[in-house]
């Protein structure tokens, strides 16, 4: 199977902007939700969601979820479903990773390797990411926290003077993605840095005062 092209931000930002226009969530209206993964997963691409254990998938790191294009179904590993259950926003970014395959990689290609085994795109928990699974990531970051609602929120919260870690945190929950993901988002979109001591900056440079420990979520 050929290596799939290296997508820039700009370009996975307008993919993935269609993809929820096309569904009918408008990014650039005035509401700041979190955008219906589960609904656009099973009903605009006919993905299932389903359950298995699929630790086997990689003895060498924590296998979070994998896709078989083949099949259409986007597996969530059972072993880890209580932290899927008390992470929202993890389990929101992982279906939106395994959205990312089937968009970027696997969607109208062949779906066997030779000798007829059955090809799956699986996320573990490593440290040395493949291609592959950095785009999935970044599809998944611009789909869930797209920039106009993004721009909307930072505009909000500029409102507020000192924009304060708790606000951070609030806006994580709004949108149920986890801090980790959303502190990654902000920073690529240069709007808000969120430092390892909690510490908030604004994109001018201007500094917030420490609240708290900034604590990372999986």
């Amino acid at each position: 199977m050929n290596r799939p092209g290296y997508i820039a931000i700009g370009q996975m930002e307008a993919i993935t902007e269609q993809i929820l226009t096309d569904y009918g969530f408008d990014p650039c209206d005035k509401r700041v939700r979190p955008v219906p993964i589960e609904e656009i997963v099973e009903f605009h691409f006919d993905l299932q969601i389903c359950w298995e254990a699929i630790d086997q998938l990689d003895t060498e790191g924590m296998v979070m979820a994998a896709i078989i294009p083949d099949r259409k179904q986007i597996i969530l590993n059972e072993t880890h479903r209580a932290l899927f259950d008390s992470k929202i926003g993890t389990y929101y970014f992982t279906l939106a990773h395994e959205l990312g395959h089937w968009v970027l990689h696997a969607s109208g290609k062949p779906y066997l390797r030779s000798g007829g085994e059955l090809y799956a795109y699986y996320c573990r928990s490593t440290s040395h990411k493949p291609a592959e699974e950095i785009q999935a990531d970044l599809f998944a970051g611009c789909l869930l926290m797209p920039r106009p609602m993004m721009e909307r929120a930072v505009k909000q919260l500029n409102m507020l003077g000192a924009i304060q870690l708790q606000h951070i945190y609030g806006l994580a929950d709004c949108l149920k993605v986890s801090i980790s993901a959303l502190t990654v988002r902000l920073k690529q979109l240069r709007l808000l840095y969120v430092g390892q001591d909690g510490r908030v900056s604004r994109a001018d440079g201007r500094m917030e005062p420490e609240y708290e420990q900034l604590t990372m979520d999986l």
